[in-house]
C-alpha cells in the first residue's frame, strides 16, 4: 500500500468517524436537531451509525486490507466484516432518506 492509500484511508475514516461524533454530541440524547454548515440533520443517531460504518468499512478496512495474505482465512474474515459495515451504511443511508420528512408547499396559504 502505497503512501498515498494510507492518507486517503486515514482521511476517510477521520472524517466519518468525526461527523459521527459531531451527529451524537449535537444530539443532545435526542431532543435536539444538530447542524452542520448550516443545515439542520434530522435522524441524527441514524446518521451517525450510517457515518461510523462507512468510516470504519471504507477508511479501517482499507488500512487493514494489507495486513493478511491474498486468499487467506484473516482476508476472508476481514473482506466479509468490511462488507457487512458497508451494507449496514447504505442501509442507514436509505433509511435517513425514506425517513426524512420533507416539506410540502402549503399552496392554499398564499
Amino acid at each position: 500500500m502505497g503512501y498515498v492509500d494510507v492518507v486517503l484511508a486515514v482521511v476517510v475514516a477521520a472524517a466519518n468517524l468525526a461527523v459521527a461524533a459531531v451527529l451524537l454530541a449535537g444530539s443532545r440524547g435526542g431532543t435536539a436537531v444538530p447542524r452542520i454548515f448550516g443545515r439542520p440533520q434530522p435522524h441524527p443517531r441514524l446518521r451517525a451509525a450510517m457515518h461510523a460504518c462507512l468510516g470504519l468499512g471504507v477508511g479501517v478496512g482499507w488500512l487493514v486490507r494489507d495486513v493478511f495474505p491474498p486468499h487467506s482465512t484473516g482476508d476472508t474474515v476481514l473482506g466479509a466484516v468490511v462488507r457487512g459495515l458497508l451494507a449496514a451504511g447504505l442501509v442507514t443511508a436509505l433509511l435517513v432518506a425514506f425517513r426524512h420528512v420533507r416539506p410540502v408547499r402549503d399552496e392554499t396559504a398564499r
